[in-house]
């Protein structure tokens, strides 16, 4: 059993070392297939040639095997046919596990060139390769079929190759650009390969072209294909859609949307659009391509021709190039009808803050189709009333908001085509932080208050809402100077009633009142002190709940009249004493000193004897004390003083002169008189010395005392003795004494008895009486003479317009004409004088800045009409009559408008109007004559347009801010520019013709220019210096702008609407001749007058044009019903003015807003080519002589050469037609011209022929010149 088990034991361990040594085996085995089967050197296939190149001769036979553990595959040049290459397939190796494949190439040539690749059929890119070299003598190259059309690409930062490649290696070539540049490799930046050709490395702008490859073989010089470098580009500049990134439109509707892309040159992009109905192919696109010479744009529009509610939602725009790629989304919402939803945002109150930069008053609006939406404010469109307002969408913007904008703003939206309206108003309360007026005018030098006057100090201030006035005091130490503490503690509050102490003074009123002045209401503070004696300073505090304001005024206490004086008591003699005391008020004036004056008026102290100043309650003083004077110490003696506030010195001179001593020397003696008892008798005692004698009379060697009936004189000393009697009998004795001595005369007066003279005293005293009563009667006739209207110098000499007298005589029309205090008066503290602009005989324009003329803040420039020093009553009541006028005219775009005027006491009377800082249209248009475009298509680009396109019927002058005068002097002029002068002036004549107003002196000298090209008309007689200008010449003591008068005026002196007509023409030749003189070359005289009269008018003016001419031949039709009216003119030149900008391609300017009717009818007096045409025919002209203009200092004076010879003209004047009237006549005068009326018109016959006064002649300065600004009456015709 045991040895049976052993036995099964021993074959166990048997059979298991037979198994692990067939396993052993096996694995062996396997491991030797295994190593077979998987060569490591198998990873890629493996070639039968070694070498990395194998070179050929043409038409040979290309054999190459390759071996691998997988399936192979062949690669070779694209120039191989395959029916010339031959492919065998085998398994091989020991154990056939291996792939073999044979590649066999026939008749192989040089476009055979290249690589060969054995590689993997699964894994490509698992390959072994082989370059082949095909050589050929006669072929160099190798002909690359498989480069289309020979264009390469060159790519930015990317190495570019030129495929020139070679059939043998030993071949190298050069490269040529452009058939003549040759670049030679330098394996750098340019590397040479025979298997590729030329790499540059990196290439630039400049690589692009045409290239080929070049080599020498044998002297034979060989050539490749040319290659055409283009540089790729990718660059998408911009993609834009033409809607914004919100579409609305209807239901039905079309929707279009434009996808635009830019892009560089040479680039090519793809657009394709995304949109909810893309899957319905609910719209259609077609695309289109512009090249432009810097770039490329490219189009794809999307077309929707009925839309529905499924086509709402994100539209999307995709442009890309490349890997480059840009989109635009919008998004469309489809409505289903129209609407408006429109409330307000805040409620419907608003308010804004003086001075903030913009307040936008945006309603919450929903609309489609998108409506018109149109702000009023008070009732009136908003953009029109102010160039601050702006339209942003549906909100209104105010730019720069001002105190004028508060009111009531109504929205109103509205779809006309769909019959929808909405609106609401809403107010706009505009708050004002307090300010004081008095502040924009306050003087640098407070001065000073007289002690013991009542002073009233005024505060206004204007404020939203109204503001609180308080009033402070702050009392000026006793020693140093007044400052103004900045602490509150250190002000005290000013109480009415308060009485007089050393702390303050006494207060008698304080009061708070609102006032509308300047058209806004205003808080006025008035504080007045009864008794000015403590110095010190006054402060008005003016606050609301926007801040405060406050103004300190000075109130300075001084016993010395004007805060500084010298004073000189007694006179200066010889061998006496002089103090000169110089007084000046401690709070303004320090440093106090004196000096005597020298030759070179500069002041010196040597020798003076000056103490120390001496110091008073209100005033210091410094006292030179000259003793012992001589005629030495005569001179001229300076006190200086240093002014605190303003830091300038400010000096006092006094002339002492010392008079030597004289003894009294009577001039005549008394002589004895006989008297009768009762009459009177007067002793007079005529002296002279130095210094003067005193008189003393005696009577019997005894002192005469003054009593009843002595009367001695105070003045002269002479002795008056009244109802003599007897005891006035004696001798009487006059004795005149002086420091230096005495001088006596005596004389007897003898009494007649009373019986001799009694019978002469009743009929003496009733003779007196009777003259007395006749004198007195005769001097009231005079003075009732004196206060009847004198027509030569009463009435109003200062306006050259005139007033119609179908309303009565001028004196009654001048005293019913009203100026009202409270819409005109201005304050005089409120206006700071500038330059001077002009004067005349009797009256200036001054340049003045107002503030707060317009607004509480603003500060306008604006000219001053004022009269001169020492104007009379009459002068005076002349342009306060101006000023009525003036306020009865009214306001007008083209007149020079009334501003306002100062009228009350206590200052000069001023009249305010607009300044126009251009100047007067006569010197502008000269100023313009380099720059003058008649035609203006002649000119590219129109920098100047003129203002035709921007008239408007209001102009903001704030919105004159803006203009440089300089840059307005070299902007160019345009024809379009002179008719619109033209079509201003006959608009503001036609409004003073509507007036009843004439202006007698059209020119261009009387129309000024202000900003954006408007003109005003106006007329500145008292500050136009007539004197000296020839465009007026002298009829006798007046001058008369004759080249512009009508032949009525000037033989008739009739001036009507019609004559005025007459100097329009004048007036249209000078703006179209740019400023000439009127009849050039022309004297003024006698053979003037006559061809004048009898049609012989001035040539058409270089610039003008055949309808310019024709209407300047109507105006000066010889009979005055047969010129045009300024209405007539107002529509030939809109019409002129309307053709030319719409010829020259402007905007319309709506001239029928300027007329007074819709409907059109026949003008009778219409100017027309054919009545041009017509006229030229029989037309007389003057002849135009070489004249040189004058050119004077003064801007105004634009004319010479302009006489009347001083013998009678006799003028033969037709009077047939005429009909009665009242005439206007001229008197001579010194100083004006005086015009008077006649009602009585006995004197004027048919007969008799009209006469030219003789004395008209030039004058150069002589007489002073007439106010040409005068208001007159004119006949009713």
């Amino acid at each position: 059993m045991f040895e049976s088990r052993l036995f099964l034991l021993e074959s166990t361990k048997m059979k298991v070392f037979f198994l692990l040594c067939l396993f052993c085996g096996l694995c062996g085995a396997f491991g030797k297939v295994s190593a077979d089967v998987h060569p490591k050197k198998f990873s890629v296939p493996l070639l039968n040639v070694t070498s990395r190149q194998l070179v050929l001769e043409a038409n040979r036979t290309l054999q190459l095997s390759c071996r691998g553990r997988w399936e192979l595959s062949w690669a070779f040049p694209a120039g191989l046919n395959q029916s010339q290459v031959e492919v065998n397939e085998t398994r091989c190796g020991r154990t056939k596990q291996h792939y073999c494949s044979q590649l066999s190439v026939s008749h192989v040539q040089t476009r055979h060139t290249g690589l060969y690749h054995c590689r993997y059929r699964p894994w490509t890119q698992k390959q072994r390769s082989i370059y082949v070299y095909v050589t050929d003598s006669q072929q160099p190259f190798v002909d690359d079929t498989g480069l289309s059309a020979a264009v390469l690409y060159m790519k930015v930062k990317e190495p570019l190759l030129i495929p020139c490649r070679v059939t043998d290696p030993q071949i190298t070539a050069t490269l040529v650009k452009f058939y003549t540049q040759v670049l030679t490799p330098d394996q750098e930046s340019i590397i040479w390969d025979s298997e590729q050709g030329f790499t540059i490395k990196t290439p630039l702008l400049n690589s692009t072209g045409l290239f080929h490859c070049q080599t020498i073989i044998d002297g034979v010089t060989y050539n490749s294909k040319n290659y055409y470098v283009h540089r790729q580009v990718n660059d998408i500049t911009g993609v834009y859609l033409n809607t914004s990134e919100y579409v609305q439109t209807l239901k039905g509707e079309r929707l279009v949307l434009n996808c635009t892309a830019t892009a560089k040159l040479n680039t090519r992009v793809n657009i394709t659009w995304e949109y909810p109905g893309k899957p319905n192919k609910a719209g259609s696109s077609f695309k289109r391509l512009v090249k432009h010479s810097m770039h490329m744009m490219f189009y794809n529009v999307l077309t929707i021709k009925n839309l529905q509610g499924s086509d709402r939602g994100l539209y999307t725009c995709r442009v890309t190039s490349g890997e480059q790629s840009k989109q635009r989304n919008v998004t469309v919402m489809v409505h289903d009808r129209p609407f408006i939803r429109l409330k307000p945002r805040n409620g419907s109150v608003m308010v804004a803050q003086v001075g903030q930069k913009s307040y936008k008053i945006s309603p919450k609006l929903r609309a489609f189709p998108p409506p018109e939406v149109v702000w009023l404010k008070d009732g009136k469109v908003a953009t029109d009333q102010c160039s601050r307002y702006h339209m942003i969408g549906a909100s209104l913007v105010i730019r720069d908001v001002a105190e004028e904008d508060a009111g009531k703003y109504t929205i109103f939206v509205r779809n006309q085509k769909h019959g929808l309206l909405r609106n609401f108003t809403l107010t706009l309360v505009v708050t004002v932080s307090p300010q004081i007026g008095e502040k924009a005018v306050s003087l640098q030098d407070p001065g000073s208050v007289p002690q013991g006057s009542r002073r009233t100090l005024r505060c206004t201030s204007h404020g939203v809402p109204p503001p609180h006035i308080q009033w402070l005091w702050h009392r000026c130490p006793s020693k140093g100077l007044c400052v103004c503490p900045t602490s509150s503690l250190l002000w005290s509050s000013v109480i009415e009633g308060l009485p007089a102490s050393s702390a303050h003074n006494p207060i008698l009123s304080v009061t708070h009142t609102q006032e509308v002045l300047q058209g806004k209401r205003k808080t006025v503070g008035v504080l007045t002190v009864a008794k000015a004696s403590v110095s010190g300073v006054y402060r008005c505090i003016a606050s609301n709940s926007l801040g405060e304001d406050h103004l300190d005024i000075p109130f300075y206490v001084t016993d010395v009249p004007g805060g500084f004086s010298v004073n000189q008591p007694g006179d200066a003699r010889e061998g006496g004493d002089l103090h000169l005391t110089c007084s000046a008020n401690r709070y303004l004036y320090t440093a106090l000193s004196w000096g005597r004056v020298n030759s070179t008026g500069e002041s010196h102290t040597t020798g003076l004897n000056i103490p120390q100043p001496s110091p008073g309650e209100f005033s210091n003083f410094l006292v030179l004390l000259l003793s012992n004077l001589t005629t030495g110490d005569s001179g001229a003696y300076r006190c200086s003083a240093h002014h605190i506030i303003t830091q300038q010195e400010a000096h006092l001179d006094t002339q002492v002169t010392v008079t030597i001593l004289q003894s009294p020397v009577l001039i005549s003696n008394l002589t004895d008189h006989t008297v009768n008892v009762s009459s009177s008798v007067t002793l007079s005692c005529p002296s002279r010395g130095v210094p003067p004698p005193t008189i003393t009379w005696y009577k019997n060697e005894r002192a005469l005392l003054q009593g009843s009936g002595i009367v001695i004189s105070a003045a002269d000393g002479s002795l008056l003795i009244d109802r003599i009697t007897t005891e006035d009998q004696g001798l009487y004795t006059c004795l005149a004494s002086n420091e230096r001595g005495s001088a006596e005369s005596s004389a007897y007066i003898w009494v007649h008895g009373a019986s001799e003279t009694s019978f002469l005293e009743i009929p003496t005293i009733t003779c007196t009486c009777v003259v007395a009563t006749l004198f007195w009667l005769l001097l009231t006739l005079f003075i009732r003479k004196l206060k009847q209207p004198n027509v030569s110098s009463s009435k109003p000499e200062y306006l050259s317009i005139m007033l119609n007298t179908r309303q009565g005589p001028i004196d009654e029309q001048c005293e019913r004409l009203q100026y009202d205090p409270n819409q005109w008066e201005f304050p005089r503290e409120r206006l700071k004088l500038g330059k001077l602009l002009g004067r005349g005989a009797f009256g200036k324009v001054m340049q003045a800045s107002a503030s707060g003329i317009d607004s509480a803040s603003s500060c306008r420039t604006v000219a001053v009409k004022m009269l001169k020093d020492g104007a009379t009553a009459i002068e005076h009541k002349a342009l306060m009559t101006e000023l009525k006028i003036l306020n009865h005219i009214g306001n007008h775009l083209n007149v020079v408008n009334l501003l306002g005027a100062c009228t009350m006491a206590g200052g000069p009377l001023m009249v305010i109007v607009e300044y126009c800082r251009f100047g007067n249209l006569s010197t502008f248009l000269k100023n313009k004559r380099d720059v003058y475009v008649h035609n203006q298509s002649d000119e590219e680009t129109n920098t100047g347009l003129s203002c035709v396109s921007s008239i408007r019927t209001e102009i903001s002058d704030k919105d004159s801010q803006h203009t440089d005068p300089k840059a307005a002097s070299i902007s160019p002029l345009f024809l379009e520019d002179l008719i619109s002068f033209s079509f201003q002036v006959a608009r503001g004549m036609e409004f003073l013709a509507s007036r009843k107003c004439i202006h007698r002196d059209l020119a261009a000298r009387n129309i000024l220019l202000t900003d954006n090209k408007v003109v005003k008309i106006c007329d500145f007689g008292l500050a136009r210096d007539i004197y000296r200008n020839p465009d007026y010449v002298r009829k006798g003591d007046a001058r008369l702008p004759l080249k512009w008068m009508s032949p009525e005026s000037i033989f008739d002196k009739v001036f009507t609407t019609q004559s005025d007509v007459w100097s329009y023409g004048i007036l249209l030749w000078e703006i179209f001749s740019l400023g000439a003189s009127p009849y050039p070359g022309l004297h003024i005289d006698e053979e003037f007058c006559h061809r004048l009269k009898n049609g012989t008018r001035m040539r058409a003016p270089e610039y003008s044009t055949p309808e310019i001419y024709s209407t300047m031949l109507a105006c000066w039709e010889t009979n005055p019903s047969d010129r045009p009216t300024f209405t007539n003119l107002v529509e030939t030149l809109g019409d002129l003015l309307q053709a030319k900008v719409q010829q020259d391609g402007k905007d319309y300017i709506p001239l029928g807003s300027f007329k007074s009717g819709d409907t059109k009818k026949e003008n009778p007096l219409a100017v027309t080519n054919l009545s041009y045409m017509r006229g030229m025919a029989t037309l007389q002209t003057f002849e135009e002589l070489p004249c040189e203009e004058q050119t004077t200092a003064d801007d105004e004076l634009s004319d010479s050469g302009m006489v009347l010879p001083s013998e009678e003209l006799m003028m033969k004047n037709n009077t047939q037609n005429q009909k009665p009237s009242r005439f206007l006549f001229y008197s001579k005068s010194q100083d004006h011209l005086v015009p008077f009326l006649r009602g009585d018109v006995a004197d004027l016959h048919d007969d008799k022929p009209s006469m030219l006064p003789c004395d008209w002649e030039c004058d150069e300065g002589i007489s002073p010149p007439p106010d040409y600004n005068s208001a007159f009456l004119y006949p009713s015709l």
